[in-house]
């Protein structure tokens, strides 16, 4: 009877500490719907705002794939002298940079170091070389190899710098939805992830996070934060020093790239794996306690939302954790643990729900639901136990390409 009362109890307690993630994901759901009946009435961008850009692309063995960024950049809306195409050839062993000189419009810069390995330094040594060579930008885009971006891109952000932003995020979507299932369900993530959260993020006032694809980081900035960001996940790395810093980063949705995702189990691996260490090398409690200490100090609501964000558990394992909740509440026929599990599992069916109602997918979206449980139970397989193997997460390792 004891040992009842105490795996009651026990339950109970793990249900109270998901919740607050999942209350959090419901207020800024909701914060994400309300603002996006206002969105469009703040932002028109009919005339570009005369901002001069750099538009920045680390490509390593992007043969494949480079030519079609490089054909949507040639298709922007924005004045052709306003910005300048930068290509990082890192490293590169194939025709990457030959393909990019071909074009006649971009700057190729070739880069080799066997040692200084990542997307992190090479943005790093080309902003360096372009300060050398006082070759100044008001702002500068980062973009990856395998994206198309919209032709109203730098519009969108022109507009929001006039404004006195100084880094932005774009909406950073899918491009291939319906080449697999496992694409069209990082469709419906990358939703939730990299459009419902900063979009009710900012209408509270906080900041987004920084996705690594489709930045825009002003050049005082830059002159005031050195990239100083080499970790795998160098994108999250920046960003957490921006906020520690006070900064705050402005998602623009109207600003769209899409990005291949994986459609392989090889290339999945390689990708989630990057994906889901960025906190781990980052000292997740240290970084919190310090944003708190900043947050208090400064009185900085940005600061203290960002732990929120920080500390948010990963989709798969609270609706895991949900489940075997219920689970364990039904067994020991626990009525108030029940119905705060069933409670807690519809907080997480309004979060999820949020990406549709953004989406109005098709009917053939709803049938690849089908294949979620077993897409989860490999995100968790990745956050529990591959994230924390130095075999796959020593050296930064690139996603297999194709056509």
């Amino acid at each position: 009877m004891l040992a009842l009362q105490v795996f009651r109890w026990l339950l109970l307690g793990v249900e109270i500490l998901i919740a607050l993630p999942i209350l959090y994901l419901c207020v800024v759901s909701i914060s994400a719907i309300l603002a996006s009946k206002n969105r469009s009435k703040e932002h028109t961008h009919s005339k570009p705002t005369p901002i001069k850009f750099a538009i920045l692309i680390p490509a390593h063995d992007e043969e494949l794939i480079l030519g079609n960024l490089l054909e949507s950049l040639s298709a922007l809306a924005y004045p052709k002298d306003q910005y300048t195409v930068h290509v990082i050839a890192d490293n590169c062993t194939d025709n990457t940079a030959k393909l990019a000189r071909a074009v006649g419009w971009v700057n190729v810069h070739e880069r080799f170091d066997d040692v200084k390995r990542s997307k992190g330094y090479a943005l790093s040594w080309l902003i360096q070389k372009l300060e050398k060579n006082h070759l100044f930008y008001d702002a500068y885009v980062i973009l990856d190899a395998d994206s198309l971006v919209e032709p109203n891109f730098l519009q969108a952000m022109a507009a929001e710098l006039a404004e006195g932003a100084r880094v932005l995020q774009a909406s950073n979507t899918v491009l291939n939805v319906t080449e697999a299932p496992s694409a069209t369900l990082r469709w419906i993530a990358m939703t939730l992830i990299n459009h419902v959260r900063p979009l009710g993020r900012n209408a509270l006032g906080a900041s987004s996070t920084l996705t690594g694809n489709g930045m825009c980081l002003s050049r005082s900035v830059l002159m005031q934060h050195p990239w100083q960001a080499y970790s795998i996940a160098e994108d999250y790395q920046y960003y957490l020093t921006l906020v520690q810093q006070g900064e705050r980063v402005r998602y623009v949705p109207e600003a769209v790239v899409r990005s291949q995702m994986p459609t392989t189990f090889s290339q999945m691996r390689t990708q989630d794996i990057r994906w889901e260490i960025a906190t781990l090398e980052q000292g997740t409690g240290q970084i919190a306690l310090g944003l708190l200490r900043a947050g208090l100090r400064f009185r900085d609501m940005v600061r203290i939302e960002a732990i929120a964000e920080l500390l948010t558990p990963p989709l798969s394992l609270l609706v895991c954790i949900s489940f075997l909740t219920l689970i364990g509440s039904f067994i020991t026929w626990s009525p108030r643990e029940v119905i705060l599990s069933l409670v807690l599992i519809l907080g997480l069916l309004l979060y999820v729900g949020t990406a549709f109602y953004f989406l109005r997918p098709p009917l053939s979206v709803y049938k690849v639901l089908l294949s979620a449980p077993g897409f989860m139970l490999w995100k968790l397989w990745v956050f529990l136990v591959l994230r924390r193997s130095k075999k796959h997460t020593s050296v930064w390792e690139q996603t297999t390409r194709t056509a």
